[in-house]
Parts: C-alpha cells; structure tokens; sequence
C-alpha cells in the first residue's frame, strides 16, 4: 500500500503485484485499487514506477467512474489497451442485532469449491476466458471463503466467491437449476463465515440488475448512497 503523505494521507492506492504459482502459466497480474479525495496526487502516484508498473499491464478494481477517465489516459499512453466493465453500485452487508434470520433458511447440499472446479467458474465470468482470469479464479478458490450448491454427482451447479478485497464476487447459477433459492443460501453462509472471521462484507451489483438489487437488499445489504458509480474491472493489457 502506498499513500501520498503520513500519518494523514488524501490518496491511497493498494497494489498487489504479480503472483507467480510455479509455472509459466500460473501468473496473476498486478491488481490495484484506489482511494482519493485529490487527483492530483492521485496522478502523481499512478505515474510513480516504484508504485505501479504499467508497462506489465494490470487490472484496476472497484474504481469510482470519475476517476477511469485518468486511468484510461495513462494506460493509453503506456501503450495499452484497456476494457472497461462499468455501472455498478456498491452494497454494504450490514450486520442485524438479532441474526436469527441466518438459521431460518432451508436447508441445501452446501459444499465448497476446490480448485478442479476454476475453469467451471471462469466459464460463466463476462470477463473470463484467459488464462490469467482462470489463475485468479483458481487462486481465490484455494485461499479465500467460498462455497457452492452440488448436485447428487457432488459437482457445483451454483456458487459464490470472494477476493481479495473481501467482495462477494462471481456468483453464478446453472440455468436449470435457478429460482430455487440456491444463492440465497450461499450468501447467507458465506456471510455469517466472514462476519465470525472480522471480515467486511460488501458487493457490487451492476444498477440495471434489478433482480440482484432486491435480492441483496433483502440479505441485509444497503446501497451506499455516498458512492458514485463503480467500474469494478479496468483490465489494461498490451495492445496486439
């Protein structure tokens, strides 16, 4: 992590470097993330080659919109192209007094995911189908809380996932096997999992999801209405 000054501080920018897993296949890009209240040293930052280093290509998450015009100039000019995956709202997971509610919900075969299943989740991900996209997937199944719906052969027909940023992430449900409440009760174990281990629990959901919207409001999630809209990917890669 990295800010602008010390002990107070206007911008901060979290940037994980590339991950290697022992092959030349098992690679993770740079990831960062940002928070400002001043563009300009924002600026400075983002151009700083000991804070990040753009000529590797990298993938910016959860980026207010009035700050992807700046990161687009800058991967434009470090000679990158850029895909952008924007208009989502961000929703809190606030935490009821009485949580009987998380003990009310039928009960289904709940498992979790182990890394066989990656290319599975990668496959119905509107960013996946790279290799890189297949590493960071198969990574947050082997290190971060997960969990999945099986059928009777014991293979995920819906699951949900975090990161590393403690999101609830890649979701999903196979076709046939939906409106039967499988993710509502994935989100329920998977919350109370990282409430008992101090985690934040949050998620984005894209504004013309209404379907989604109301689910997760009605799991205790609140719109943050301080928060402009959020490009949760900003994936710069050199250009081909």
């Amino acid at each position: 992590m990295c800010v602008d000054s010390w002990p107070t501080f206007t911008t901060a920018i979290c940037y994980r470097q590339k991950q290697h897993f022992g092959s030349s296949s098992g690679v993770i890009p740079d990831i960062c993330t940002i928070f400002t209240k001043n563009p300009a040293t924002l600026r400075g930052l983002l151009l700083n080659e000991r804070v990040v280093h753009w000529r590797n290509g990298l993938i910016f998450r959860g980026i207010p919109s009035s700050h992807c015009h700046l990161i687009k100039e800058l991967a434009s000019l470090s000679g990158l192209d850029i895909t952008e995956y924007g208009g989502y709202n961000t929703f809190i997971h606030q935490i009821p007094e009485n949580t009987d509610w998380q003990e009310n919900v039928f009960p289904l075969p709940i498992s979790v995911l182990d890394e066989s299943h990656a290319e599975l989740v990668d496959a119905h991900l509107p960013y996946g189908g790279s290799q890189e996209s297949l590493n960071h997937v198969r990574a947050c199944i082997r290190h971060l809380p997960n969990h999945c719906v099986t059928d009777e052969k014991g293979r995920p027909v819906s699951w949900m996932l975090s990161d590393e940023l403690c999101e609830l992430r890649m979701a999903y449900t196979l076709t046939q096997y939906r409106r039967a409440g499988h993710l509502l009760a994935l989100s329920l174990v998977l919350i109370r999992r990282m409430i008992s281990v101090g985690l934040p629990v949050y998620c984005h959901v894209h504004q013309q999801n209404q379907a989604t919207i109301n689910a997760v409001t009605s799991l205790g999630f609140d719109a943050c209405p301080s928060m402009e809209n959020i490009s949760v990917l900003l994936i710069c890669k050199d250009r081909v």
